[in-house]
């Protein structure tokens, strides 16, 4: 089930009809769909920046590869520097979303990043890349650029409803499906960790072995999934504070992962 989880599901109107391109482009929608699996699984904050590095290195390759068929084509002209600008605008605004971990969350910040992404790919196919790939066709055909241009920009106004439905529709799929089912596993985990830390017996066996409350409310959090940054923000302390009390759970319970933690039961 979770295997075979998409955001972004590839659809034949994607295609712009150049093997290469199309290629890629599935290429960075299956990344994409393997980011949003890996945040609904609650991987941890090094693999969902690892799969982020991933997705971010191939879409660098990505961009040299299509400018490269498209300079082919459109040397020296307009369209061919909008399209290059674009993409050195996404790279810039990938890196402010990089940035805002220090200040949020990260499984927070990575949702965001799919977002981004979804909307970001839609229209880069479905608007700049069919558009240019519409006058490459024509220009193979004979027509000038010219001619070429004018039937693109004709093409695409006709088509333009629908780049707009797909991206809202992409849109509400990613919020309404992707990161409900990710809030709601993880205050499910959440609400089974407290309940289970809170019984009275294992409360017994937690003083015994020195936990504290807070210690106790840090520890629910963790065996939840939660990263320090996120418990943290929900508990208003610092990741500091939070890595002190991680080490200190770890020392009291025998713990030496979060596998053990999570089975912490009485002696």
């Amino acid at each position: 089930m979770i295997d075979s989880f998409e955001v972004f599901t590839w659809q034949k109107n994607y295609s712009v009809g150049i093997t290469e391109i199309d290629e890629q482009h599935q290429k960075l929608v299956q990344l994409i769909n393997k980011l949003a699996r890996g945040l609904l699984i609650q991987s941890s904050e090094l693999e969902l920046k690892n799969i982020f590095n991933e997705l971010t290195l191939y879409a660098i390759y990505h961009f040299q590869s299509e400018e490269n068929v498209w300079r082919k084509y459109f040397l020296n002209d307009e369209w061919e520097g909008a399209h290059k600008k674009s993409h050195e605008n996404f790279a810039s605004d990938v890196r402010k979303l990089q940035s805002a971990e220090h200040s949020k969350p990260y499984n927070e910040v990575i949702e965001y990043v799919l977002s981004f992404l979804t909307h970001w790919l839609i229209i880069h196919i479905l608007e700049t890349d069919k558009r240019m790939s519409i006058v490459v066709h024509a220009l193979q055909s004979g027509l000038s650029m010219e001619e070429a241009k004018q039937l693109a920009n004709h093409e695409m106004s006709k088509a333009g409803g629908n780049v707009f439905d797909s991206v809202f529709s992409m849109n509400n799929t990613l919020t309404t499906s992707t990161l409900q089912l990710i809030r709601d596993a993880m205050e499910i985990q959440n609400a089974n960790a407290k309940k289970f830390l809170s019984s009275r017996d294992v409360i017994t066996n937690l003083k015994t072995k020195g936990i504290t409350e807070r210690e106790r409310e840090v520890m629910s959090l963790v065996i939840a999934g939660y990263s320090s940054k996120e418990i943290a923000h929900r508990l208003s302390i610092s990741v500091r504070t939070v890595e002190v009390h991680r080490s200190h759970i770890m020392k009291k319970t025998g713990s030496s992962n979060l596998i053990e933690l999570a089975r912490v039961r009485m002696d």
